[in-house]
Formats: C-alpha cells, structure tokens, sequence
C-alpha cells in the first residue's frame, strides 16, 4: 500500500520526468526548426560554385533547312549511278575516265607485290572468272565492283560484271562509239547470256539503288516511231503553257496509261521553246528549254531549229518525287540527263550527265 507522501513523490517525480521529456522533445523540434529557418532564409557559408559554359541551343533556320532539291543531290551523290556505252555486239559497256595516268612503272617490269596487293598483269578475257583488279583503279575514286545492273532504252534491265581497266591506245581519235570502244580509256563492263543494246548509252547502277522504284515504260509506236500526242492532250497542254504548240512526240507510255512526251513550241519573236512533259493521272510536269532562234543552231550545234531526238531511260518514283533519265541526241554528241521533280516541275540534276562525242 503506497501512502500519501509516496503518492506526493511518485506525482512530483511524474512532473519532472514529464517535464524533461517536453524539453527534450522540444530541443529537438527547435533544431528541425533552426536548421528548417536556416535551410530557408539561405544562413550558411557560401561556397564557390565552379564556372560554367552557358547551354545555347541553336534552334534550326530556314537557310539550314534542307531543301527538296539538296535531298535529291544527295540521293544521286550517294548512290552507284553512272553512265556507260555498249561496244558492236552487245557484250560489252565501257565507263570512259579521262584524266589519269597509269602507273610509272614499265608495263614489262613486274612490280614488288605483297600477299595483300597481288600483281596481275594485262587482262585476258580467256582467263574468266577469278580476276582480280589492278591497285590503281582505286586512285581514280571510282569504284567499279559497286556496279552490277546496265539499264538500257525503256528501261531494259542486265545484269552485268566488272571485268578490268581498259587503257587509252594511241588510235584513240576520241570519238565515243562501238568503232573506238576499244582504243577508250575507261573501265569494261561484261554482259553474259544476253545481248546489251549495241552503241547504245546505258545507266550503270545495282539492283537495290532503282529496282524497286523503276516504273515500266515502252515505245509508244510500231519500232520506235513517235507519234503526235492526241489533240486534247494538245490543248491542255496548249492551255496551261499559255502558247501555240507547233507539234508533238509521245516518247513513252507507261502501264497505267500516263505518257512522256515532247513539245515544241510556236515561235515568239526570236524565242524558241521546247518541253520535256510526264503527264500522268495526278500530275503534270514539264523541263522547259528556251532558246534564242537560230537558223543553225537553237538548242544543238548543227541541228537546226530542231530540239534533237529524245529516248527515255529511266522513269523512277521516290518518296521525293519522280525521276527521269533520257538520252538527248543531235549532230556530232549525244547527252544522257537525269530530271527529277522539284516544286511541281522537272529540274536538271547537274552532277548526273554525260556527254558522248560521237560524229
């Protein structure tokens, strides 16, 4: 049994011990306030943060955006496209590469080799297979393995094969045709199992560059005639060109019945004018080529008032539009251009050309 005074004890030492607790408590309350009054009013030794580079951010601007057209120069840049022509019988292309010389060393002399760099000697055909090119083929910056497909007229597909580097010949009197395929320094090209287009120009490329992008096009007439474009092909043409139109050539067809054709146009004064045109179900494109009259020579040296003959490569659709590849013959050259679409016509794609000297 507790007595009074013990219970006056015990309720004093509850007091105090109570007491104590609360300071207790409160001291460690005060401390999170403290430190939560310093943390914000910021009282602490400031130390010194180590300098920093800004971040900019350079937002892109329309002069670094890049334009339909440098999207297609950078296509043609990028991919295995170059152009070619066929020796007599159809067995054979040439890529013509002026503009190197050969190795210095006497041809009779066998160079130092290295198992890496085997010496081969002159090609023989009847060596087949096997052959291995000179090292200095690649000092000239092309690449002739890349090249495995020849698209010929109409876009006539063969599979074809490096086969070597051909030298110049004294004989070589610069003419680029089937007479003088072989005095033309270049790289050859083997076609086996079917015959090439003789003498004819031809784009070099590989299967994955154009294969699945190649739309199929043929002559419009019996043996390659060109006829004239229907009359109200005429006149719609005549009607968004705003001008006379003196005739035509439907150049191509395709398979889903849209033509590609030539104009030539009436004469203004001493401006003369003719047009590459792809009409199609969903559009309508045209190259444009002005020129000022010349009895002789408008568009060609000594080809008259006449724009030339036209003959359709290659008709291709990519995500950036269509592209058109034709050979443009006249006296004493033969060019091979490239079109593609641009802003709703057809643009000349400068670094895709040839020329063939061939009076």
């Amino acid at each position: 049994m507790i007595s009074v005074n013990g219970c006056k004890e015990m309720k004093k030492t509850s007091i105090l011990l109570t007491a104590f607790m609360v300071v207790t408590l409160f001291a460690f309350a005060g401390c999170d306030l403290l430190n939560n009054t310093i943390i914000q009013e910021g009282v602490f030794i400031e130390e010194e943060e180590p300098e920093t580079e800004p971040i900019v951010i350079e937002l892109p601007t329309s002069d670094q955006e890049e334009s339909a057209e440098l999207v297609w120069e950078h296509r043609f840049a990028t991919k295995p496209m170059a152009f070619g022509f066929a020796n007599n019988d159809g067995s054979k292309l040439i890529h013509v590469l002026y503009g190197y010389e050969g190795p210095d060393s006497d041809k009779d002399e066998e160079p130092e080799t290295t198992e890496n760099e085997p010496y081969v000697g002159d090609y023989d055909e009847d060596e087949g297979d096997g052959f291995v090119p000179n090292n200095f083929l690649e000092e000239t910056g092309f690449d002739p393995d890349m090249y495995t497909l020849a698209v010929g007229p109409f876009g006539a597909l063969w599979p074809i094969n490096f086969s070597k580097w051909q030298d110049e010949t004294p004989q070589n009197n610069d003419r680029e045709n089937a007479n003088n395929f072989k005095n033309l320094p270049g790289f050859i090209f083997v076609q086996k199992g079917w015959k090439l287009s003789k003498n004819t120009t031809h784009l070099l490329t590989d299967m994955d560059t154009l294969i699945d992008s190649m739309l199929s096009i043929s002559p419009p007439g019996w043996r390659g005639n060109t006829p004239p474009m229907a009359d109200e092909t005429v006149a719609s043409i005549e009607k968004h060109k705003e001008r006379k139109v003196e005739w035509t050539k439907t150049l191509a067809v395709t398979s889903d019945e849209s033509l590609i054709g030539l104009v030539l146009f009436e004469r203004e004064g001493n401006d003369m004018l003719f047009s590459i045109v792809y009409m199609g179900e969903d559009k309508t494109l045209f190259w444009d080529n002005h020129a000022v009259y010349d009895e002789n020579s408008t568009w060609r040296v000594d080809a008259g008032e006449e724009p030339g003959s036209f003959e359709p490569l290659v008709l291709a659709r990519f995500d950036e539009g269509l592209m058109l590849m034709l050979t443009w013959n006249a006296p004493g050259e033969e060019l091979a251009i490239t079109l593609y679409e641009n802003e709703g016509v057809f643009v000349q794609a400068e670094g895709l050309t040839s020329v063939r000297n061939m009076p």
